[in-house]
């Protein structure tokens, strides 16, 4: 089951995909994956270093995703998802999952975390569920509620 976006939040979206552009979203998923097991804030260098851009340009982002209440962003110190921050990644993150088991299963083919995302991306929500349920002709592991569904992804242990 989906995330309920009937209701309008903090950042004044109702999907995913309408409250971050792509470039967006992969910053928080990648704040998500590289923050999930620690408490401590991740730094500018760390996403820089795993998305290969420069310094500036993710506080750039930083400061754009905190502006929309997805992030907490503490100048030279970090950033931490905020609670709609991390909803958004999740499910952005179990949009790429449904895409990337799908290929998987269904032809063979192991797609890159960058090409999954960017598909699960621009994909219509009725895509997505429905590739949700093609993968085991019943609803899968993806199509759980974050962040269960996400972690029991067989692509969650994979690096962005």
């Amino acid at each position: 089951m989906a995330i309920d976006y009937s209701r309008a939040d903090v950042c004044g979206c109702t999907r995913p995909t309408a409250c971050v552009d792509r470039n967006g979203g992969l910053y928080l998923v990648t704040v998500r994956r590289l923050g999930t097991d620690r408490d401590d804030l991740v730094r500018t260098g760390e996403v820089s270093d795993r998305l290969d851009v420069a310094p500036s340009t993710v506080t750039e982002m930083f400061e754009r995703l905190a502006a929309a209440g997805l992030l907490r962003h503490e100048k030279r110190a970090g950033v931490a998802l905020t609670d709609r921050g991390r909803e958004v990644a999740l499910e952005l993150e179990a949009r790429q999952c449904a895409v990337r088991t799908f290929f998987r299963r269904r032809t063979g083919f192991d797609m890159s975390l960058e090409a999954g995302y960017r598909i699960g991306y621009v994909l219509p929500d009725e895509a997505i569920d429905r590739l949700r349920v093609l993968v085991d002709e019943m609803p899968n592991t993806c199509s759980a509620t974050p962040p269960t569904g996400v972690e029991q992804c067989p692509f969650a242990g994979t690096e962005c």
